[in-house]
């Protein structure tokens, strides 16, 4: 029998605030062995040398990996996933300049960007659904230097 001492990865979450809310679950060979939190690294026993990681979310497709003991591993945002934040990080500043500018100047005055409330709440509400149940995250082995 092996020495489970020795059978461990090291598992890094880097992910967006899109998926900050939310635990990652890690499964090994489809056993449950943990959870990790966005931007945390945690390290985790494994029952066997070699086999399959997954990586989960509620609502959301799994990401697979094949790894060995010893291996460092990354969860980070696909690139629809990092697209995604940067939009709805450039909506939100839109959205709050044109709040301070309308709150600020007298009516007359016209906004940065004239745009309608509703149709930022529509963008936020596609963004948000879309990636919410796209595969938001993908699970590759850290390089090691």
């Amino acid at each position: 029998m092996e020495n489970t001492d020795d059978l461990s990865i090291a598992v890094k979450r880097r992910t967006w605030f899109l998926g900050m809310t939310r635990p990652v679950k890690i499964q090994f060979n489809g056993r449950l062995i943990g959870t990790v939190e966005s931007f945390k690294e945690k390290e985790m026993y494994i029952p066997a040398e070699k086999g399959q990681l997954i990586c989960t979310s509620p609502l959301e497709r799994e990401s697979k990996l094949n790894v060995k003991s010893g291996d460092e591993v990354l969860i980070k945002d696909t690139l629809f996933n990092k697209t995604a934040n940067i939009l709805l990080a450039v909506w939100t500043v839109i959205f709050l300049s044109n709040l301070i500018v309308s709150a600020l100047s007298d009516p007359n005055t016209e906004l940065f960007i004239p745009v309608n409330g509703l149709v930022i709440l529509i963008i936020y509400l596609v963004l948000c659904t879309v990636s919410y149940f796209s595969r938001q995250y993908k699970i590759v082995i850290e390089p090691k230097i």
